[in-house]
């Protein structure tokens, strides 16, 4: 399984912590600075981590570390999960502790995973999740972790913090014209060098994944066309296309890669 897939960045906003039980799990390969914690409650759900994916049952646990791409797909016909998705403030703490460590992609220990699963309910039912409860449920949660289960050696690349701002500054400006060669002049490195490591961060060329996200964007907003009153060519443009044919002819080379958006 190829690693391609879209920066999400809602999940690196400060602070943020995203924690609920899902009916549904994102089938598009994605990948944040954060971390994403999945547990199966209900079903049966297939976790793509890059290169490898296995097949998760009821109390079952999926990782997700900084910039790992990975996405779902569910056996079941019905499933429930608890997905938790920690900005880096969370992590600080057990980064610090057990550096050049993470923990294992996939915890298939379902009794070591009891309590585990246990502290993550408990945390989804509080009522008011502030900055300061949010830490600690963190830190208990690795701490859980790290008492369950041996760490891994952490394969994290020195060029993904390059990467990082590519993919940041191309979510904020995919609407205007951009190429490599100006964001890789304006960051300090050579064309070849940030084509390089956006090829392995994401899986597809800089074109490639510029034409996937607007694509991508044209999507979500043709599904709310009705109710903003746009027509799809207002739309086309607004997503940084200069033109419906090359907004085709994306849409055409990408599925011709078996890119879906």
């Amino acid at each position: 399984m190829s690693h391609i897939g879209y920066y999400l960045p809602e999940a690196d906003i400060t602070r943020s912590v995203y924690i609920k039980e899902e009916p549904q799990l994102e089938p598009l390969g994605h990948f944040h600075e954060g971390i994403e914690i999945m547990a199966v409650l209900e079903g049966e759900v297939e976790a793509f981590h890059i290169n490898r994916s296995e097949r998760l049952k009821v109390g079952e646990i999926f990782f997700a570390d900084s910039f790992d791409c990975h996405h779902y797909s569910q056996i079941s016909q019905q499933i429930r999960a608890i997905v938790i998705v920690l900005s880096s403030e969370y992590t600080t703490i057990f980064q610090n502790l057990y550096h050049g460590k993470t923990l294992p992609r996939f915890m298939n220990n379902i009794d070591k995973n009891e309590e585990i699963i246990q502290l993550m309910k408990t945390w989804l039912s509080e009522a008011d999740k502030d900055f300061i409860l949010n830490v600690g449920y963190s830190n208990l949660l690795f701490s859980k972790f790290v008492k369950n289960y041996d760490l891994e050696p952490n394969d994290a690349s020195k060029d993904k913090n390059i990467s990082v701002k590519l993919l940041k500054y191309i979510n904020e400006h995919y609407t205007e014209d951009i190429s490599l060669t100006t964001i890789s002049k304006m960051l300090g490195y050579t064309k070849e060098y940030c084509s390089k490591i956006f090829s392995e961060v994401v899986g597809m060329s800089f074109r490639d994944y510029l034409n996937f996200l607007r694509l991508k964007k044209a999507k979500e907003y043709l599904t709310l066309k009705k109710s903003t009153k746009q027509t799809t060519t207002e739309i086309i443009y607004k997503c940084g296309f200069n033109s419906t044919a090359t907004f085709y002819r994306a849409l055409k080379g990408l599925r011709s890669k078996n890119i879906n958006i």
